[in-house]
């Protein structure tokens, strides 16, 4: 019992140890827009080295789905100025958090994959895997924020949802290091947005069946 009741107290004080780093993160001037440059400068290179090819290739009317990290940031970027000022752009919320979250996962598994497959972690498989684990401690951050609104939830989750069918049907998925890993990689890039979705969807069923009682753990905007 008295294991079961230190757990109890256990879970609230992470929970606020966490809340207050978000704040930290995203209402601090200095943090935030270091955390702004830092995702809009490293979209950059994105963009252009490692998705060049796949934009050249994909028609114009898939572009947005084809760039899948360095929009994930992007989308970031423009989000963490807009809640560091109060602007409650929860779909940008919603795109920003889901899709570093699942691409940040996604890279990481990748590497990993490749390393069982044979590979070797080498600098830019180690550097990658860190940035982009980055990328999902961002979108943990971020959901702090989060109201989970019916339509906002909507409309971010079957985004997710296009980009894998863009992705995995139509091939525009990432470059990935062993092609041979493709299968494993599908069903890792699927499954994580099932996870997002039905947590956005439980969350935002939540709200609907206590308005009063369930909203952004971290509310505020900077001073």
């Amino acid at each position: 019992m008295v294991e079961a009741g230190a757990r109890l107290e256990r879970r609230p004080v992470l929970r606020d140890l966490w809340l207050r780093f978000a704040r930290w993160a995203v209402l601090t001037p200095a943090i935030a827009w270091l955390l702004v440059v830092v995702n809009l400068g490293s979209a950059v290179p994105g963009y252009l080295f490692w998705y060049g090819d796949s934009l050249s290739e994909a028609p114009w009317h898939l572009w947005l789905f084809v760039p899948d990290s360095p929009l994930s940031v992007t989308f970031m970027g423009i989000a963490l100025v807009a809640f560091h000022y109060g602007r409650r752009w929860e779909f940008l919320g919603l795109l920003a958090t889901g899709a570093c979250v699942k691409y940040g996962l996604w890279t990481d598994f990748v590497w990993f994959t490749d390393y069982l497959s044979g590979g070797r972690y080498h600098f830019i498989a180690i550097l990658m895997s860190l940035t982009h684990f980055g990328m999902v401690v961002e979108g943990l951050i971020l959901s702090m924020f989060l109201r989970f609104r019916p339509l906002p939830v909507l409309l971010a989750s079957l985004f997710l949802i296009v980009n894998d069918v863009v992705d995995y049907v139509f091939g525009y998925h990432p470059p990935i290091p062993n092609p041979e890993d493709l299968g494993s990689i599908t069903w890792f890039s699927v499954g994580t947005t099932a996870v997002i979705v039905c947590s956005w969807t439980a969350l935002c069923w939540a709200r609907w069946r206590n308005p009063g009682g369930v909203r952004p753990w971290a509310d505020g905007r900077a001073t």
